[in-house]
Parts: C-alpha cells; sequence; structure tokens
C-alpha cells in the first residue's frame, strides 16, 4: 500500500526554528502527534494514516530531535511546553486533541496545565511524572555514557534494513523519508572529531542534540511535582496507556496518574514495551480513534 506523504514546514518558535509534519487526508478534526526522546516526528507516519480519515495531523519535531534546531537553553519540560504553546497558535488550532508519547506525554501534561480547556482529548503514551525506576535508571546511563563511539552509527543500508525491520508496515518512500528526518551523516557538531569520522566513512548517526542527557540528570527533578499537579487541573477527557511490559512506565504510577486527572481512564496493552505506536500499530491507532470519539476502547486480542 502506498502511504500519503506528509507536507512539511518550519517557523520560528522560542528564537528556534521548529520543523514539522502535517498530513491532510479526508479528515478534518485537529490532532497533534508529540514524539519521545531522541525520536522523530515522522515516526508518526504510520499511525498518521490510519486516522487520516477523520483526522488533520500535526506532528512537529521537538526542540533538539529531528530537523529543528537544537535548544542551548536547555530541554526541561517548561521550554518543551512553550514551543508546544507557540506552535499551536501559529498554525491556528482553536481546539484541537492532543496526543503525547514518551517525553511527548511530559510535555503535554505540562501544556494541558495551562491549556486545557483547548483541548477536546488528551492521551498520555508510556510516560507519566516519573518513570519508573528500572526505565530511568536505564535512560540515564544510556544517555549520559562517555563512551567514544556515537550512538547508533551506522552506514546508509544497515540504517535502511534496520528500519524496515522495525516498520514493515511503511512502504520505501516512507522509509527514504524516515531516514532524512531521523539520522544525520557524522555526529552532532560538540563532537567534532566523531564527526569528522563519520563524514570520511559514511556513516551515520541518529539526529538528536546529546545535550538532551540534561532530562535524564537531577536537573530534571523539579519536574515531578510540577507534573504530577499538572494532572489535577487538565479538564477534558484523558487517557493513560502503557505497556504491560514497559520499563518506563508501570502500574503504580498509571493508577496515581489516573486517580490525579478529573477525567481519567487506563488502558493497558498487554505483553507489550514501551513504543506503542510502533509494537501494535494496529491496535494503538484503533484505541486513539475509539478515544477520540468517546466510543468504547478496544478490546485487546486473544
Amino acid at each position: 500500500m502506498t502511504l500519503v506523504q506528509p507536507s512539511e514546514g518550519e517557523m520560528k518558535v522560542n528564537g528556534l526554528r521548529l520543523h514539522y509534519f502535517e498530513w491532510k487526508g479526508a479528515g478534518t478534526r485537529p490532532l497533534v502527534l508529540m514524539h519521545g526522546l531522541r525520536d522523530y516526528a515522522y515516526y508518526w507516519q504510520d499511525c498518521a494514516n490510519r486516522l487520516l480519515d477523520e483526522f488533520h495531523i500535526f506532528a512537529p519535531d521537538q526542540r533538539g530531535h529531528g530537523e529543528s534546531e537544537a535548544a542551548p537553553g536547555g530541554y526541561l519540560v517548561w521550554a518543551l511546553a512553550s514551543d508546544l504553546a507557540r506552535f499551536v497558535d501559529k498554525i491556528g488550532l482553536q481546539r484541537f486533541d492532543l496526543v503525547g508519547l514518551s517525553l511527548g506525554s511530559r510535555v503535554s501534561m505540562a501544556y494541558a496545565r495551562e491549556n486545557s480547556l483547548r483541548l477536546k482529548h488528551l492521551a498520555l503514551v508510556d510516560m507519566g511524572p516519573q518513570m519508573a525506576r528500572v526505565g530511568a535508571v536505564g535512560l540515564k546511563k544510556d544517555m549520559t555514557s562517555k563512551a567514544e563511539r556515537p550512538p547508533s552509527s551506522f552506514s546508509l543500508g544497515e540504517a535502511r534494513s534496520f528500519y524496515q525491520q522495525q516498520w514493515p508496515s511503511l512502504d520505501d518512500a516512507s522509509i527514504e523519508r524516515l531516514i532524512q528526518n531521523s539520522l544525520v551523516q557524522g555526529d552532532d557538531p560538540s563532537a567534532s572529531a566523531d564527526a569528522e569520522r563519520l563524514r570520511a566513512g559514511g556513516m551515520y548517526s541518529n539526529r538528536y542534540d546529546r545535550r538532551l542527557a540534561d532530562v535524564t540528570t537531577k536537573a530534571a527533578i523539579p519536574e515531578i511535582d510540577f507534573l504530577w499537579d499538572s494532572l489535577t487541573h487538565v479538564r477534558c477527557p484523558a487517557l493513560v496507556a502503557r505497556g504491560e511490559n514497559s520499563p518506563i512506565l508501570d502500574d503504580e504510577i498509571s493508577s496515581r496518574m489516573v486517580r490525579s486527572l478529573p477525567e481519567g481512564q487506563l488502558y493497558v496493552f498487554k505483553d507489550t514495551g514501551h513504543s506503542l505506536p510502533r509494537l501494535a500499530p494496529e491496535l494503538f491507532a484503533d484505541l486513539i480513534r475509539s478515544f477520540l470519539n468517546d466510543a468504547p476502547l478496544p478490546a485487546q486480542p486473544d
């Protein structure tokens, strides 16, 4: 099946160049999708195509990710939520649905704190105000590693093969655009020696600012109480979704999230990990569609 390719644009947001995708189909209801840490807006290509019959979809590369500009001022949730607020204002959305995955979930919580009356629905996917301990420890170790080899450096052929295995539903044109959005030849500018080595060898690395590691350190601790309190201010229907085997969002945290939300409900994907739109694409799209239409949530497959 040939997938619909999004149009794309750029704008200045809080002094930074922000890149975004826009999927247009038969649907007219505005829906904003926020990606996770070290991920990219084109991550949503499969999911967006499953929802285009009802929704007009926007997805930005968050600052420091993909084709958006890196941020010298940092990546704490207040700055990211401010980017989202200015983004939706600039594209002219008055009321819309919002889905946030992982880091995008935290950003969506912070945005909804002051803006939930502009939201028809809010879906928070596999990330809470704080992470389950096993996930927090593992992510911090991965993000703050001092290893000399840049993270995930590989040839273009290796990248293409990897994405084809990860995203079997994507057609060839989508795989090529995903590579463009998610990879850069060389490494980030803060590692010039590695960048020169990678360029000389035709190698690629993941396209995100390595300073995003700050969100896994003590600098982000003040976000936790702020985000827990933010949930109590949400005044629209809210869904918390998590993978049963996710190391990031466990039962204790997700249950507390639902209790904190005035109109919250929980959905758990059986035998599934963190990256729900990729690991269970059909069920995830069905869940989002049902929730946004105030319909009964789908049953789990046998």
